[in-house]
């Protein structure tokens, strides 16, 4: 198959110069869905490349002959072409793991080539209250809403006081949010109607399964139908790629997931979820990979992001820090590899307006949170130190499985939805934000801190504490960077709800907390005020003041 692929690939370059470069993109993935376990080369158990394969992204200035003329002086055959990235992935005869490295250095001082290098592969593994019951066969895990005192199958949404943030249901607009994960149930009661692929071969090759289901219906499952659960972000399309490998193999080289960011992207999504990572694929007694392998991931994933920033896309990616190694120990989140492996000094970016800063403030690396008797604390099991941005829940939430069931699953997957989630309402309810506004607003307006964890098996890692994400003072600080909005105090005499309707008859419906306080952000102007014990006409002005 792969040969047929590179004779169609050279016929068509050699004698139509001018292809789309939508043919090429689909010849790339003909390509990729086509690689097997036996086409890697392992340099341990848990690292390898693609055999007799490099990796040649060509200057934005080559024309077709130029990339031609590269191509045949060092003897490689074009096997697939990703236009996104002006990527040839191609062939060579056999050559060891250094010969392919020199190979790259060559490659590397040719004009027309902007980076070259081998392609690695791993083991990559896999709330206004509404009407939804969050039930399932265990009584104990109940449906109350109380987010001073989080439990149960909502507590996700508590702890990040995510139903608060509800309450400005009326501001919201639709967003695009792309999930990369394993496949998606697309009849789920939860998602029928929320899913779409950015092309056909993604929608072809989308094969439902329980964590990339999961993923989704806790970012955005379908909100007051009366049944399951609601996604944190409801309001939103979902853009999903299956990037998972098929067949049951584990192994899966780098292009696979650069292809899901290219298409998710390119399909609309702002925010791109990848619950993905390598870090569970460390030996028992290791705490990283090789740092080649890491450098490399951070070159070909900066090169990608910075690609598609330098073409004028605006996204954001949330990413998994990693649930330790094999063992489940705790490393640094820099090796669960893809976007964590970003750093100063391994981006490679050769592009006059994108800066390494423009990647990083891009990029949401989470934790995994769960309570303990004093507050929060980090999961034994989640990767740590400074390449960590914030923590969320992760610890037995409750979503969406494939065959319309539901269950609770655990991990730094289950974390970084959360904040893709209450990102993408930050992004809805004030779309002039940029990207990296987002993840500032994301990552300061916080008012819980999750301690380190008290099981520490490599102590030579950087274990701190982290700020817990919050959903209602990350949107509402989003709405104060609008015209005319400002914060609003509301003193009552015992915990009840409470209900602004504006001149539009919207609806903003908060809850006060036990002490009978209330605060949120509205705009100024005329409201009608419903509490338990009045209705009453107000006012709400600039001076943050309510007069009757």
């Amino acid at each position: 198959m792969n040969r047929i692929i590179a004779v169609l690939l050279s016929f068509i370059t050699a004698f139509f110069p001018y292809v789309s470069a939508n043919i090429e993109n689909i010849f790339g993935t003909a390509y990729i869905e086509n690689i097997k376990e036996n086409d890697i080369e392992k340099l341990d158990n848990y690292s390898g490349f693609l055999k007799n394969t490099v990796l040649v992204f060509f200057d934005e200035d080559a024309d077709f002959s130029d990339k031609i003329n590269t191509l045949s002086s060092y003897d490689l055959r074009t096997v697939c072409i990703l236009s996104d990235f002006n990527l040839h992935v191609a062939k060579t005869k056999d050559k060891s793991f250094e010969e392919l490295n020199k190979l790259c250095e060559s490659l590397n001082n040719d004009e027309n080539v902007a980076l070259s290098t081998i392609c690695p592969a791993r083991k990559i593994e896999l709330q206004y209250t509404p009407d939804d019951p969050f039930n399932d066969e265990l009584d104990y895990w109940n449906y109350d809403w109380d987010d001073e005192n989080p439990e149960g199958n909502n507590w996700h949404l508590e702890a990040t006081e995510t139903r608060a943030s509800w309450g400005y249901n009326p501001l919201y607009e639709n967003i695009n949010i792309g999930v990369v994960d394993g496949g998606f149930d697309t009849d789920h009661e939860e998602l029928a109607g929320k899913i779409y692929f950015p092309t056909k071969r993604a929608e072809r090759r989308n094969k439902p399964n329980h964590h990339g289901t999961h993923v989704a219906g806790i970012i955005g499952a379908w909100q007051d139908n009366g049944v399951g659960i609601s996604g944190i972000c409801p309001d939103s399309t979902l853009i999903c790629v299956d990037w998972s490998p098929s067949d049951g193999q584990l192994w899966i080289p780098d292009l696979a997931v650069l292809q899901a960011l290219s298409e998710t992207v390119k399909g609309g999504a702002k925010v791109i979820n990848f619950s993905v990572g390598s870090s569970s694929s460390i030996g028992a007694e290791d705490y990283e990979f090789p740092k080649i392998v890491m450098d490399i991931d951070g070159i070909l994933y900066s090169y990608a992001m910075g690609s598609l920033l330098n073409k004028g896309y605006d996204f954001l990616v949330v990413q998994s820090a990693g649930n330790g190694n094999e063992e489940a120990y705790a490393v640094d989140a820099t090796q669960n590899g893809l976007f964590c492996a970003i750093n100063e000094k391994n981006a490679f970016l050769p592009f006059r307006n994108v800066t390494v800063e423009d990647l990083l403030d891009r990029i949401i690396v989470v934790a995994n949170a769960e309570i303990t008797e004093g507050g929060y604390a980090l999961s034994s099991s989640s990767n740590v130190g400074d390449r960590v941005d914030i923590a969320a829940p992760g610890y037995e939430i409750f979503s969406c499985t494939k065959d319309d069931t539901y269950g609770r699953k655990t991990g730094t997957s289950m974390a970084a939805p959360v904040v893709t989630g209450i990102a993408s309402l930050v992004w809805s309810v004030n779309e002039d934000l940029t990207a990296p506004e987002v993840k500032k607003i994301i990552c300061e307006n916080t008012n819980v801190t999750v301690s380190p964890a008290e099981e520490r098996y490599f102590e030579n890692l950087n274990y701190k504490s982290y700020n817990m994400v919050n959903a209602k003072l990350s949107v509402e600080a989003a709405l104060r960077l609008k015209e005319k909005f400002f914060d609003v105090s509301l003193v009552t005499d015992m915990k009840q709800e409470v209900v602004f309707t504006n001149e539009n008859g919207d609806e903003f419906i908060f809850e006060t907390k036990s002490d009978g306080t209330l605060t949120c952000v509205l705009e100024t102007g005329n409201y009608t005020l419903i509490t338990e014990t009045e209705t009453k006409e107000i006012t709400i002005n600039e001076n943050c003041e309510i007069t009757a």
